[in-house]
């Protein structure tokens, strides 16, 4: 997709923003994961205050699937122009990459479906990365999602070089249906310090279906950057149509990055 059609799609995602309304929970906090990370007691976390609720259009007519490629490795590395690091769950976390998980809690919910929840292994496990995820509970419908909880990567090359033609791999982890079941899950991207309060727009955005892409990378098309730096972003949205589906998490685990210099 062209840099047109994204301008298009973050118009059309804009004016698709409206409130909703969201189900109770035991409280929200922001986890932050590095390096240092010992699955068996949780992921370390970092309180950045209380978050408060909206839901906004997911869009789906305008987001597009991307397709699968080889497997990816892990840290980061740079080949004359190329840049690439992978963040996520689990793996290291520096200045120039991290991972934090936004509206985080655990426990149970009023409709008795679960929190977020914490898998040892089933992710990547490459490079610095040990392979543990996080599997974030579904808004409850399919094309809506709730603002203010969401896993966030970031990556920041600027250092390096700041204008860069992009590309963007997301890992499906293996595991349970209920711990990684977007069906699709919707990413989206900035060439920004994009968080819950920030209003910027995406540059673009994709699908990826983890119930048919579990153990595997998928890759989408490139897009160009003028600031040296990208995140991503998970959101939530997901239905509940269904007993198979009463519980259904949308699965964060690791996005590699690879830039070139333009």
């Amino acid at each position: 997709m062209n840099d047109e059609e994204w301008r298009g799609f973050s118009a059309a995602f804009d004016r698709a923003v409206r409130p909703a309304a969201r189900p109770g929970h035991s409280g929200t906090r922001v986890l932050a994961v590095g390096f240092a990370v010992v699955v068996a007691v949780g992921l370390a976390a970092l309180l950045k205050g209380a978050l408060g609720g909206a839901r906004v259009v997911a869009a789906p007519a305008d987001i597009k699937p991307v397709t699968t490629s080889a497997p990816a490795r892990g840290g980061v590395a740079q080949t004359g122009s190329e840049w690439t690091a992978v963040a996520g769950p689990g793996c290291a976390s520096d200045a120039t990459s991290g991972f934090a998980a936004y509206g985080y809690y655990t426990g149970t919910n009023s409709d008795q479906t679960t929190g977020w929840t914490t898998s040892a292994k089933g992710g990547y496990s490459g490079g610095s990365c040990t392979g543990s995820y996080l599997s974030l509970p579904v808004s409850g419908q399919k094309v809506s999602y709730d603002q203010d909880r969401f896993a966030l990567w970031r990556f920041d090359f600027s250092a390096t070089y700041t204008s860069a033609s992009c590309t963007l791999a997301t890992y499906v982890p293996e595991g349970a249906r209920t711990a990684a079941s977007g069906d699709p899950a919707y990413y989206y991207y900035y060439q920004t310090d994009e968080d819950h309060s920030s209003d910027g727009s995406s540059l673009g955005g994709y699908r990826v279906d983890q119930v048919t892409h579990r153990g595997r990378w998928v890759t989408g098309g490139s897009f160009k950057v003028r600031t040296g730096v990208v995140t991503v972003k998970l959101v939530d949205a997901g239905a509940r149509d269904d007993s198979a589906a009463k519980d259904a998490h949308v699965a964060a685990a690791q996005v590699r990055i690879t830039c070139h210099a333009v």
